[in-house]
């Protein structure tokens, strides 16, 4: 697991990209010669032509996120002398965590793309320090041990004296998560898309005709002399622990608000393979709660469920 520092500005003293990147649930960077190269096709620093544009300091940058960050790895944020948030870069274990965004959502406002990017989980809660690291002219440097004990040292949840009250850091409102208008609609997109192919998937496969967005809820469908309701979620910009966050809290309300009436069956259905804690969590809440709820993840040749279903 590695830690490393991100700046997150167009130039030196320009636009912040940050609270767009939270937005996102991503670091994002980007360098004119290759804003536009998806650099999985290529071997890596290729197309060297492009690649060999970059000042040393790009260079070393966008190797380190295109190569070299891997799920785990904690983000420290830079802004100026100033390191205000924290996060934890998501996605499989021992493998690149590296993307490319080709639809080029997030874009600076001259319009450039930020399609470089890892996802992340960002904290949201981190107190403000200030502290000095070296290497100020680095985009994304690599930290020693002793750079993050520096970090956490310097004023983790420090509280402020003043007239003899202790008053502790106000959360960073700029880093609250909201929709961006580009993310929502390629949500939506990806959104329908999942739909339309969960119930063709239960037509072929099951015989089974669902109706869809019907009274708020996603997909139900009667399996078995059972109601089944369907909550599906994207796990795009957010991972899959997110978006199952977000769909307990839909699912109850659709099953137990006043004027509801309960389905025997819950599903919640993702866009991307749950993790094994995710699973477990799911476990958990049919053991202890007693919750009818089943998990459930496209792949390519269909769809598959936990614990097993259908």
């Amino acid at each position: 697991m590695a830690f490393w520092r991100m700046s997150f500005r167009v130039g030196n003293q320009g636009h912040e990209m940050w609270p767009e990147c939270v937005r996102f649930g991503v670091a994002a960077l980007t360098y004119d010669p290759l804003a536009t190269v998806d650099l999985p096709l290529h071997p890596d620093h290729q197309p060297r032509r492009q690649w060999a544009q970059l000042t040393p300091t790009q260079h070393a940058s966008l190797s380190r996120v295109a190569y070299h960050m891997r799920a785990g790895d904690t983000i420290y944020v830079k802004q100026g002398p100033r390191i205000v948030d924290k996060g934890v870069i998501t996605g499989p274990a021992n493998q690149r965590a590296y993307t490319f965004d080709s639809s080029f959502l997030l874009r600076d406002p001259n319009g450039v793309p930020w399609a470089h990017q890892v996802p992340v989980e960002w904290s949201r809660t981190f107190s403000e320090r200030r502290i000095l690291l070296g290497a100020e002219q680095l985009t994304v440097k690599l930290l020693a041990p002793a750079d993050v004990r520096a970090i956490e040292a310097s004023g983790a949840s420090t509280p402020i004296r003043s007239r003899g009250v202790l008053h502790r850091a106000p959360l960073l409102e700029a880093a609250y998560y909201r929709e961006t208008p580009a993310r929502l609609k390629a949500i939506i997109r990806r959104h329908n898309k999942l739909s339309n192919d969960f119930c063709r998937w239960l037509k072929q496969h099951h015989h089974i005709t669902a109706r869809q967005e019907h009274n708020l809820i996603d997909i139900h469908f009667q399996h078995r002399q059972q109601h089944v309701l369907a909550e599906l979620k994207i796990c795009f910009g957010v991972g899959t622990t997110k978006a199952i966050r977000e769909s307990l809290g839909q699912v109850l309300e659709y099953n137990h608000y006043p004027g509801r009436k309960p389905h025997e069956q819950w599903l919640i259905i993702l866009d991307e393979t749950p993790s094994l804690d995710d699973r477990h969590f799911i476990t958990i809440l049919r053991t202890c709660l007693s919750l009818p709820l089943t998990l459930g993840w496209q792949h390519q040749h269909g769809f598959a469920f936990f614990p097993q279903w259908l």
